[in-house]
């Protein structure tokens, strides 16, 4: 198991705790325990390259904790009307269908290799970003980072996330389609 996988790992458990900081409204501390699993995914993927200890272990669990820690934020996000419902739909929709594109895929016995796109990649960074812009401008409503309102920030990536999504979800629909085709 490489540090990569550790991180991934350590990932994966702090969904849970963050869910149940969020739960009892400890928005602070769910915060911190976003920002901590928001890192690890920022860096599992480079530790692992930059070090060469890449495995199959850290293929798959490296997308799962990545839906999951979304997943989870995004809707406790919702809840508290800080994400708006149709970025919610647009999130869990995109995953949806990769998650079936995927099941299908099995089902037909079609070899997928589990590469991420690079739009994807991006969304993932920017969807990080916006969830700690939108965290901040709930917590601390009035404070302005570089003169302009934590508001304007988690807007300006929130705009950001839904076109990188769009374009991911669109990235993966043709691949999945031209793997069929393929196939057939």
């Amino acid at each position: 198991m490489s540090l990569a996988d550790l991180l991934t790992i350590l990932r994966l458990i702090l969904v849970p705790f963050f869910l149940i900081a969020f739960l009892k409204a400890d928005y602070l501390i769910a915060f911190i325990l976003f920002s901590i699993a928001g890192f690890t995914d920022l860096v599992d993927g480079t530790i692992a390259r930059l070090l060469k200890t890449q495995t199959k272990l850290g293929a798959f669990l490296d997308p799962v904790a990545d839906k999951a820690l979304m997943v989870t934020t995004v809707t406790s996000l919702l809840l508290i009307h800080v994400i708006p419902l149709w970025f919610f739909l647009l999130v869990v929709i995109r995953d949806a269908m990769i998650l079936g594109g995927l099941g299908y895929c099995r089902i037909k016995k079609i070899q997928v290799q589990l590469k991420p796109v690079l739009s994807s990649k991006l969304a993932t960074l920017s969807n990080i970003i916006m969830v700690v812009f939108g965290f901040l401008a709930f917590l601390y409503p009035q404070t302005l980072f570089f003169t302009k309102s934590l508001h304007f920030w988690f807007r300006l990536f929130l705009g950001s996330s839904t076109l990188l999504i769009m374009i991911s979800g669109l990235e993966y629909g043709l691949a999945g389609l031209r793997l069929c085709q393929n196939r057939n």
